[in-house]
Formats: structure tokens, C-alpha cells, sequence
């Protein structure tokens, strides 16, 4: 089998840089890329496709090594942050965030933290401590994909993962700083090259706006502008120029080719959705289908899952349906509480839960649904990934 060494000699091949690179001018976007055919006028772009998932048409067991690009920085060319400085929300070290900039955030054991995907730009990936447990949070912006992993491993020792320089299907690869040589697709989150064996296990993350995670968690922290790596001003700049727009096709290219692929013709290509995956069985819920609000009832792979929507703030969060041994159908009702839009309650029980997945009316009161590990992602690297993905 290969190794990570291997590639070293690639980076010499490729001009371009890989997600997150560290010159605004060198990873500026084809606008040509390979996108797919444009589906605007298509009605299946906002409404639901109910396409059931498939088997097959993913690379879990037999990933194609020789398809792993070199994105043009060398290992840890993109500087991954290690347990970095965090402040609270009003803090002026938190000021260099837009309302609309977008988080990745994670409650473990009563705490929370947002991990902005301004860092991800320009470091991909943070290795940190989050109630007292080792996480990883990595982000990929030429895909999309903010992802969460437990950075406990089997034997004990904290994971800490840094950014390869490689890419497949443009999604960042990360290697294990305990192995350099063992890589892991962020993706499909599994070893597929060096001595490791060791699935990363996924977490649950909530991405939103940063002006809803401050409304959702007030007393949360955040990721202090002052990494000591680059100037403050820096976290301000996306440097991708118009790369997430809905039509723009990605970087390299995907295997297979986007024109080839049926899946990935569905949607324009930066089409936002939220995955779901068990196992070797996923189901994608795109933002468009899903309408301004929605509360979805669903069952993936034999699990009850409730998917939660609410487009103005890109909030999209899957939770299990189940509760003390029982399965609950949720709807949509009125909210009169901020900063909730909309409430759900159970048909079961008539109990009221907010967007959280807190019972805070009826006999279910103080009860909790358990968020589901899922993440967004581009549609074109869903699609490419998870050729025969479920679709809502």
C-alpha cells in the first residue's frame, strides 16, 4: 500500500491551493470548475425528491488511493489550531464576527463553544477540549463540510489531527499527528492510507449564523480572533472570492465527473444540505426542499429521525425520534418565545418542544431529544461521496 510520503513529491505538480489555503490571491476559484448542469428551473430544486436511499455508490470499501490529490500546500501548510484561546461573546476579541457569518457549534457536558467557520478558512482544523472531553472540529470549505469528532481514541490518547495538503472529490484530507501516515478523508471520516484503523467517531454540531448562536447559547465561548498565528484582520476576509455561489462548480475534479453522476445533476452544485448517514446508508435534506421552516418525520436506515429547519439562520438539525422507549411524530406549531420562530409538539403527547429539542410544556417536560452526528455540506460533494443517497 502507499503511503502519505508518497504524495510529498505531488505538490510540485499542483499550482493551486487546497481548502483554506493561506493567499487570498492563489485560491481564488475557477469560475469554469466541472459543476454539473445548472437545475434552476427544475422544479425538483424546491420541492421535495423522496428518493429512498440505495445501496452502494460509495468509496467505504474500496477507496481509490490513486485518486488522492495534492491541493498545493505541503503538510500542515494550512496550520491546524491546537486547544486555541477562547472569550465570551461580547468580548472585542470576538468582534471580528458578522451576524451572518456562519458557526459550527458543540455542547458537550453543559458547555458550549462556536467554532466560526472563519477560523476553518484558514486553519480547517481545531483540535480542542469542550467539557472536559477531546474533540476535533475540522472544516472544508471547498465542500462545505463542517464536521465534529470525538478526539478521544480507543486506546486513551487524545487525537490530534493536522491538514495533509491532500485532497479527494476536494474534500480535505487530515492525517493523525500520532501517525503521519495514516490519512483520513473528512468525509468519510475512516483510515484509508498508513497503519491505522481507527475510525473517527462523528459528533453531534449545530451550524448556524453566529447572530442565532448567540440567541441559542448566550452563555457560550468562542474562538478569540487573537490566534497568534495570523493578524486579526485576516478572520474578516473570506478568501475563496465568489467560490460558494449556488452555480459555481468546485476546484478539482470529482470522481465520478460531475456530468456523469445523475445525483449530483439534481441541484446546482454549492446547493446547501444536511446530511444524515448510518452506516453505509445516508439521506440528504436539501435547504431548498426544505422550505422556510419545517419540521420533517422520517425514518433512515430503520432510525425515527426528526429534522429541524429554519432557513433564515441555516439551521438544520437532526435528532432521534424516540424518547423513553417511545417514537414521537412531531408538527410545526406557533411559537410566542424567542428566539424560537416556531415550536414542535408530539402527537403522542401533545408536549411542547423548542428548536433545541427541549420539552419545556406537557407531560415530556424537562425531557431531551438526543441530536443525531450529521453534517451540511455542498450538494456536489454529497452527491459525489453518497452517490445513492436518500434525498427528502
Amino acid at each position: 500500500m502507499t503511503t502519505f510520503f508518497k504524495y510529498i513529491a505531488l505538490f510540485a505538480l499542483f499550482g493551486l491551493m487546497a481548502c483554506g489555503g493561506n493567499s487570498k490571491d492563489a485560491v481564488g476559484p475557477s469560475e469554469s470548475g466541472n459543476g454539473a448542469p445548472n437545475a434552476s428551473g427544475d422544479s425538483q430544486t424546491d420541492q421535495p425528491i423522496n428518493r429512498e436511499p440505495r445501496t452502494g455508490g460509495h468509496f467505504l470499501d474500496d477507496f481509490p488511493t490513486e485518486r488522492i490529490l495534492s491541493g498545493g500546500v505541503p503538510p500542515d501548510g494550512i496550520p491546524a489550531l491546537t486547544d486555541p484561546p477562547f472569550v465570551d461573546l461580547t468580548a472585542s476579541e470576538a468582534a471580528y464576527l458578522r451576524d451572518d457569518d456562519l458557526v459550527l457549534g458543540a455542547v458537550v457536558n453543559g458547555e458550549a463553544k462556536a467554532y466560526p467557520h472563519n477560523m476553518g478558512w484558514w486553519h480547517e482544523i481545531i483540535n480542542d477540549m469542550i467539557g472536559g472531553q477531546p474533540i476535533v472540529v475540522s472544516f472544508c470549505p471547498l465542500t462545505g463540510t463542517g464536521l465534529i469528532f470525538d478526539g478521544q481514541g480507543s486506546d486513551g490518547s487524545r487525537i490530534h489531527l493536522g491538514v495533509s495538503g491532500l485532497l479527494f472529490n476536494n474534500n480535505l484530507i487530515m492525517y493523525d499527528r500520532r501517525d503521519s501516515a495514516t490519512l483520513y478523508p473528512q468525509m468519510l471520516h475512516v483510515p484509508v492510507e498508513g497503519p491505522g484503523s481507527e475510525e473517527l467517531q462523528l459528533l453531534p454540531v449545530i451550524e448556524t449564523t453566529w447572530r442565532y448562536w448567540k440567541q441559542l447559547y448566550p452563555d457560550s465561548k468562542v474562538v478569540s480572533v487573537n490566534t497568534g498565528i495570523y493578524a486579526p484582520s485576516t478572520y474578516q476576509s473570506y478568501p475563496y472570492g465568489g467560490y460558494r455561489s449556488p452555480n459555481v462548480g468546485p476546484n478539482f475534479p470529482s470522481f465520478p465527473d460531475l456530468s456523469a453522476n445523475p445525483t449530483a445533476q439534481l441541484f446546482p452544485p454549492k446547493t446547501m444540505a444536511l446530511g444524515v448517514r448510518f452506516g453505509k446508508t445516508t439521506k440528504a435534506y436539501p435547504f431548498s426542499t426544505m422550505g422556510a421552516e419545517a419540521v420533517i418525520n422520517d425514518v433512515v436506515a430503520g432510525n425515527a429521525v426528526a429534522i429541524i429547519h429554519y432557513d433564515a439562520e441555516q439551521y438544520a438539525v437532526p435528532f432521534a425520534r424516540v424518547v423513553d422507549g417511545q417514537t414521537l411524530a412531531f408538527e410545526k406549531v406557533p411559537s410566542a418565545d424567542q428566539p424560537y420562530p416556531f415550536m414542535l409538539r408530539d402527537r403522542e403527547t401533545g408536549s411542547t418542544w423548542n428548536l433545541k429539542g427541549e420539552a419545556i410544556a406537557g407531560p415530556l417536560k424537562n425531557k431531551t431529544l438526543q441530536p443525531l452526528p450529521a453534517h451540511n455540506a455542498f450538494w456536489f460533494a454529497w452527491a459525489t461521496f453518497w452517490q445513492n443517497t436518500g434525498i427528502y
